[in-house]
């Protein structure tokens, strides 16, 4: 949900103003009616959740874990691993 909430942030931006607030149901008496009835019907085959999954996420997302390389005590390890080099001092290596 956190990235519909983004997405929505980020479509928000591109209007001059927007507002957003919550409408009583007692001002939304459509709504309302409706919710009322789908929560008393009472039927003999149930209520049904139709699930639809997608084959591709309808957000796209952005890289949540950013790695910044600094150099660390775990940066002559990185570099033994990535490419066989060992530090010039003999202790060290």
């Amino acid at each position: 949900m956190s990235t519909y909430l983004s997405a929505a942030h980020q479509h928000l931006q591109k209007f001059q103003a927007y507002e957003i607030r919550q409408i009583p149901r007692s001002e939304n008496s459509h709504a309302d009616a409706l919710s009322c009835l789908a929560s008393v019907i009472k039927d003999k085959i149930g209520r049904k959740v139709s699930v639809e999954i997608l084959s591709q996420p309808s957000t796209t997302t952005t890289d949540v874990c950013v790695v910044r390389y600094e150099n660390t005590w775990m940066s002559p390890i990185y570099a033994f691993l990535t490419n066989g080099t060992l530090p010039t001092n003999k202790s060290k290596a």
